[in-house]
């Protein structure tokens, strides 16, 4: 089958969907979020979700926004693979409270062929305690097409069109909560995360957690990889206004509610390469060669720690020389 993505929120959308979602979660009505995110549950878990709809509604409505262009988002999620284990630190972070929006998915909605949930398009985080709390958010088109989808081997049958449309309507924000973590400050966050009692669940439940689990993980890598290159020179941030319609539709749902985002994106840049002649520990080189992106430890004397930078794949070599093609190399190891 072939799925159509959703379109991508983009900047200028952000402000208004926030105004959407935060307007839906302070709803007290059958239909608002706390009723939804707590219909289904036993008392005790439903008053939970309840709460959370209370505390993601004021927490999104004093957010700063952010949305991340699609190069900077691929450059995160491929340097979140590679982010070796790091202490995360309040500094870190570009606000206390935030909502952010990446213009392509940070995760695939894909593994092994089989569809196993809607890509995160989204992350929101609140700072309380000790660390971060944060929740991920997917595009409403994205997962009201995986929720109509049926899976045999659990029993579950798709959805009618009006079963669909019926979620859909209950759900009228464009992006929809899927999944809760939490990111200490000062330890090493504790990637995939599962619930306290896994004794009951099926073999299929326990996939499928699993699954979720390894996109929770790479959401979150994706999230603290954007903070870390947000403080670096190879991105660059400017203010983006929400539409003039937009303004006042959110001025009617609540003049609080501000209207600029924070756009992030990947400094376009030319690599500067080594002057001709450059010597490196008394050798002369005689060609360029193309430098893989990778982290590095930085040492920062006000910290009295090391926090690990983000390197820009680069050419080195002097100017002018010719380039080495990295497919015909051969790497020669040496006692």
């Amino acid at each position: 089958m072939t799925i159509k993505p959703a379109p991508p929120v983009l900047a200028r959308h952000l402000p208004e969907l926030r105004a959407d979602l935060v307007a839906w979660l302070r709803d007290p009505g059958p239909e608002g979020g706390p009723a939804i995110w707590a219909r289904g549950h036993e008392p005790t878990l439903a008053n939970t979700e309840r709460q959370a709809a209370d505390d993601w509604a004021r927490a999104l409505s004093i957010a700063e926004l952010f949305a991340v262009n699609a190069p900077m988002t691929r450059l995160a999620v491929a340097a979140g693979a590679a982010l070796p284990a790091y202490r995360l630190h309040p500094e870190d972070l570009p606000a206390t409270h935030g909502l952010l929006a990446w213009e392509e998915p940070a995760t695939d909605p894909h593994e092994g062929g089989n569809l196993v949930g809607a890509p995160i398009v989204g992350i929101s985080w609140a700072v309380h305690g000790g660390g971060v709390h944060i929740r991920t958010w997917v595009h409403r088109d994205d997962w009201a097409h995986y929720m109509a989808q049926g899976d045999p081997r659990a029993g579950i049958r798709d959805l009618t069109p009006a079963e669909t449309t019926h979620i859909i309507r209950t759900n009228p924000a464009m992006l929809v909560a899927m999944s809760g973590g939490y990111l200490p400050f000062g330890r090493i966050p504790g990637w995939l995360t599962s619930p306290d009692d896994t004794t009951d669940m099926s073999l299929t439940e326990l996939e499928d957690l699993s699954r979720s689990a390894t996109r929770q993980e790479q959401a979150e890598r994706a999230l603290v990889v954007t903070w870390l290159l947000m403080g670096q020179t190879l991105s660059t941030v400017e203010d983006v206004r929400a539409p003039r319609a937009s303004e006042k539709r959110i001025a009617r749902i609540d003049p609080n509610l501000l209207g600029t985002v924070r756009c992030v994106q990947l400094r376009h840049r030319n690599a500067a390469p080594v002057a001709r002649g450059e010597q490196d520990v008394g050798r002369a080189y005689r060609h360029r060669w193309i430098v893989r992106g990778h982290w590095r430890n930085q040492y920062y004397a006000s910290r009295e720690e090391h926090r690990p930078i983000w390197i820009d794949p680069h050419t080195k070599g002097p100017d002018g020389a010719p380039i080495l093609d990295p497919e015909k190399l051969v790497n020669v190891l040496r006692r």
